[in-house]
């Protein structure tokens, strides 16, 4: 079990400060606070207070300073798309600090068989349109410290992060080996030729969330809102659906042929043939696939910089897993 011990969020301090900026928010805006503040969820990265009020629950929401631009993103995001973003009452870009209002019912508590997945189609509509329209925006996005992981990037960060033996956990049985290691020493040429030829389609780069699955997506009076900004970068837009991917296979046992693949992937492309020929588009989809697992490891490289090494060792299997992801992508 991940010990909690010894976090920000828990000491007296740090609460009595989110507190009294809860409360100065909430008189501003006219909202009365008629019972405590308590704690609605604690990770290490982050902490979400519930707070009843005179218009129902309000949500505060602090993460570590290496992910403080998720308040700023959100802001900017929910002023540009408010269909699909949660209400944001107010921020605190220097605290990292956001105070939303309810967002509704999880998706997760809507997904209960297979039958349910139909969702995510016309949630992968909203989201590829959310994307497009960010490309426009690209600057105003990296003006809030939003990471910048395109594909140009991708193959120097690759090539470092292998050279990070405490990351790679060499030396823990839930790391890698040291085959793996040459293993993957052998893929960085392979790797910069994966971006290489994906940057050859006409796909802009964009807004990519990094984390979408079904417990950062609500759905409140009718709407599928989009939680959870911390793990996004602008990177390419497909990579954004491994993430849906795994949570759907770890939860329905689904493989990569599967039906419902197959018709979320063809709803999501379906968006974007704007830009490249649906064959194209299939070859892309394919390409990032394969290399989406690197990224995703890029988004856990600020969280566990932020822990000591006891509470790492909580998440010691996490960078290597998706290493042998990655591997098993390309040696296929």
């Amino acid at each position: 079990m991940t010990n909690l011990s010894n976090l920000l969020w828990e000491e007296p301090k740090w609460l009595e400060k989110a507190s009294c900026w809860i409360d100065n928010q909430l008189y501003q805006q006219g909202i009365k606070r008629i019972g405590a503040i308590e704690q609605f969820r604690i990770r290490h990265w982050s902490a979400v207070l519930q707070i009843p009020t005179s218009r129902g629950d309000i949500y505060f929401k602090a993460v570590i300073p290496e992910l403080a631009y998720e308040a700023g993103l959100t802001e900017t995001l929910s002023h540009s798309y408010p269909h699909c973003m949660p209400e944001i009452l107010a921020t605190s870009r220097e605290d990292g600090w956001l105070l939303m209002g309810d967002g509704g019912t999880m998706l997760r508590k809507k997904i209960e068989t297979e039958d349910d997945i139909q969702h995510w189609q016309q949630i992968l509509l909203i989201y590829a349109q959310l994307q497009k329209n960010s490309v426009k925006h690209l600057d105003e996005l990296l003006l809030v410290s939003l990471r910048d992981r395109r594909l140009a990037l991708l193959p120097t960060l690759y090539q470092e992060l292998l050279n990070e033996t405490e990351l790679l956990a060499t030396n823990h049985p839930s790391g890698l080996s040291l085959l793996e290691c040459q293993r993957l020493q052998d893929t960085v040429d392979v790797f910069a030729s994966l971006c290489k030829q994906l940057a050859t389609f006409a796909i802009p780069e964009t807004l990519h969330h990094g984390d979408l699955h079904d417990g950062n997506v609500f759905i409140h009076n009718g709407r599928y809102i989009f939680f959870d900004w911390g793990d996004s970068s602008i990177s390419h837009p497909f990579f954004s659906i491994r993430d849906t991917y795994a949570n759907l296979n770890r939860r329905f046992g689904l493989g990569k042929n599967s039906f419902w693949f197959e018709r979320l992937k063809d709803c999501y492309l379906r968006s974007w043939v704007e830009y490249e020929t649906r064959e194209k588009l299939e070859v892309a989809f394919e390409i990032a696939q394969k290399l989406s697992p690197i990224p995703d490891i890029f988004r856990w490289l600020p969280v566990l910089s932020n822990m000591d090494k006891a509470a790492r060792n909580n998440y010691i299997d996490a960078i290597p897993n998706l290493l042998r992801e990655f591997l098993s992508a390309i040696e296929v």
